[in-house]
């Protein structure tokens, strides 16, 4: 069974017995949500090896913080909340500059050269779809690497993992409306950096 494929039932149901303190639904917790888990702290944190020692902050934080659940969220949404918030943390150890972390792309350089921009390709229904190839994923982490992590983060749990803007909001402890302004401003922002890919005249 993949996180896809749990039905509301069913994550009622591993809820229970992880609250309950049952080791073999934490287990089967951790086989669900660890890809998803990782690819948040990896996305933001752009290391595997330090992305990995988070995923696994998260899910002893979890283990230990899970009687306290209520199950007002999603199971897999209170994890990424851990996660992200252990990733910040990691992020604030280890850089000095609070742009990279939670800096505003409207304020930047970077959104200064967007708005200069005035036509845009449609990002479309299913942005992940964009980034089939191993050229365009490549020429994606590359851009990624300038934008704010914060921002990373609501990209990768919106367009990548495919949450909700209130499943993200709910992760990130924001407000959806804030989710929607910052994936608009990193979608525009890369599109202006990935225009080969994204305008055809470009290419």
């Amino acid at each position: 069974m993949t996180d896809t494929e749990m039905t509301e039932l069913d994550e009622k149901e591993l809820t229970r017995r992880i609250i309950d303190g049952d080791a073999e639904a934490f287990n089967e917790l951790v086989r669900l949500y660890h890809p998803s888990v990782f690819r948040l702290a990896n996305r933001m944190l752009r290391n595997a090896d330090d992305a990995q020692e988070v995923a696994q902050e998260a899910f002893l934080a979890a283990y230990e913080g899970a009687a306290k659940f209520k199950g007002q969220s999603h199971i897999r949404t209170w994890l990424l909340s851990i996660t992200y918030n252990k990733t910040v943390d990691r992020l604030k150890k280890t850089i000095k500059d609070n742009w990279f972390i939670a800096g505003d792309l409207e304020k930047s350089e970077k959104w200064e050269i967007v708005e200069k921009v005035t036509k845009f390709t449609d990002w479309g229904r299913n942005p992940e779809q964009n980034f089939q190839s191993a050229e365009i994923r490549a020429s994606l982490e590359t851009a990624l690497s300038t934008v704010p992590a914060e921002s990373k983060a609501v990209f990768e749990l919106r367009d990548i993992q495919g949450l909700t803007s209130k499943e993200v909001a709910d992760a990130l402890g924001i407000t959806e409306g804030t989710v929607r302004v910052r994936l608009h401003r990193v979608r525009q922002y890369l599109m202006v950096a990935m225009q080969n890919f994204f305008n055809p005249e470009g290419r």
